[in-house]
């Protein structure tokens, strides 16, 4: 039983000195981990403020798009409402503009037969100064027979063409 002995001593030997170095490079491994295990709660602690951050930026966004949300619907109530005032007047204008359009013959059978209003030459001379073309305009003179009016409309009418 000696070989057999010495055998068993042998790979005994050989275990141990694989544990041996099995056991340094452990160690060294666990000196890196404790070593660095500063920079991993630093990490862990960045890590869960910018979460923070982040939780906050949603239900700041959540409570602005609420926000916006309602001031959004408001408007475009608002906005059914001025389109239903709007529809009613289009109807109001189109019923008016057809009783006007239905009196419009009788009213010109009633202009030609009622006499004629003689107009003043304040009047002629300002029906006239509209139906002036452009260089016309820039060419009168204001005369001394004008009123203020007359004279303002001319300065006008220049300033506008001109």
């Amino acid at each position: 039983m000696d070989r057999f002995q010495l055998g068993i001593e042998i790979a005994l030997s050989v275990l141990l000195l694989v544990t041996i170095f099995y056991s340094l490079y452990l160690g060294r491994a666990l000196s890196v981990l404790r070593r660095d295990r500063g920079q991993l709660d630093a990490l862990i602690s960045s890590l869960q403020s910018s979460s923070a951050q982040a939780q906050s930026g949603i239900d700041h966004l959540r409570q602005t798009t609420e926000l916006v949300g309602r001031a959004l619907g408001k408007t475009v109530e608002s906005g059914k409402s001025l389109k239903r005032d709007l529809a009613m007047l289009c109807d109001r204008s189109e019923t008016l503009a057809q009783q006007l359009e239905s009196l419009l013959p009788a009213g010109r059978v009633a202009a030609k037969a009622a006499p004629r209003v003689e107009e003043k030459p304040e009047e002629t001379s300002f029906r006239s100064a509209l139906r002036l073309k452009p260089e016309e305009v820039r060419t009168m003179k204001p005369s001394g027979s004008k009123s203020a009016a007359e004279r303002e409309l001319l300065r006008a009418l220049r300033q506008k063409q001109g």
